[in-house]
């Protein structure tokens, strides 16, 4: 089942439930293996588990960033290159690896409709002439 979200900001009550929802999932997934080895030993276990721990982290890590700032500006920026109001175009994700995890990043994404320019405020194209 893909997982359902918009990649947009989310509460805290909203990360949580959505973070249960995965949970269940990862233990149901883990249910069925274990029901498919029950002699497993505890080594085998814990590299079954060791499999969704990157997803796993990279959950707790993209649910809290969610909570905070997405990069989405009260005002529109204008373009740094021609000047003109920009469009909010939604919350595309970047992908990130870490030491352990996995995380797709939701961040506010605007596109000039005059000239084409994308940014990720606050990223370096954004706030490199403000710094």
């Amino acid at each position: 089942m893909p997982e359902r979200d918009s990649g947009a900001r989310q509460t805290s009550s909203e990360a949580r439930e959505e973070f249960l929802r995965r949970a269940g999932k990862w233990w149901d997934e883990f249910n069925v293996w274990y029901q498919d080895h029950p002699e497993a030993t505890i080594d085998e276990m814990e590299a079954e588990l060791g499999t969704k721990r990157r997803a796993i982290v990279g959950s707790v890590v993209e649910l809290g960033l969610r909570q905070g700032d997405l990069g989405a500006t009260p005002e529109v920026p204008d373009c740094r290159q021609c000047g003109e109001p920009m469009v909010f175009k939604g919350y595309p994700r970047k992908e990130v690896h870490g030491l352990e995890a996995d995380v797709k990043i939701p961040r506010a994404y605007y596109v000039c409709p005059t000239c084409g320019v994308g940014i990720f405020p606050p990223g370096p194209s954004f706030m490199s002439e403000e710094g």
